[in-house]
């Protein structure tokens, strides 16, 4: 009888095995990584959509309005209870900044804000009230200053926005 390398048994080896298994590990969390990514950028779509309605109307009110209204007063404001499912309060400064806070997504971005502010034509200087009543609003400026939200904003909605982080907004 002939023994060799044809009677060898076959199969794989448990190191063969562990290395597989801990490629197969690594893609796993690489992927469940990414679609929680996905996932959350998804949903931020519904938080930018709530920010087109009020957008529309302080716009307007810029053209129209004689005297500046108080934060809060702009006429499209939300409070936290009446919202989507991931879009909290909408709030506006006394500029007209508006504010979405973010909520139900993930910890770390729920309670974090997005911001939506209306910028003069050369498209980098906010509007101020009273100043600038009477304009119309060319531009808007979107973002959060949050680096994680910015992260899953749709890209022309990236800016930070730290700046309008400390103003009053009801």
């Amino acid at each position: 009888m002939k023994t060799g390398r044809f009677n060898r048994a076959r199969g794989f080896t448990q190191i063969e095995l562990m290395i597989v298994i801990a490629i197969m590990g690594i893609l796993a969390s690489v992927a469940i990584s990414a679609m929680r990514d996905y996932s959350r950028r998804a949903s931020m779509s519904e938080v930018v959509l709530a920010l087109s309605t009020c957008k529309n109307m302080v716009a307007e009110n810029y053209t129209v309005l004689l005297d500046a209204p108080d934060a809060g007063r702009w006429g499209c404001e939300r409070p936290a209870g009446s919202s989507t499912k991931h879009t909290g309060a909408i709030q506006t400064s006394s500029d007209g900044v508006i504010r979405v806070s973010i909520t139900n997504m993930d910890r770390l971005v729920d309670g974090r804000h997005v911001y939506m502010a209306p910028l003069r034509s050369d498209g980098s200087t906010p509007m101020t009230t009273p100043d600038d009543l009477g304009r119309n609003v060319s531009r808007w400026m979107c973002g959060s200053d949050w680096l994680l939200v910015r992260n899953a904003l749709p890209a022309n909605c990236r800016a930070d926005t730290t700046t309008f982080a400390s103003q009053d907004f009801n």
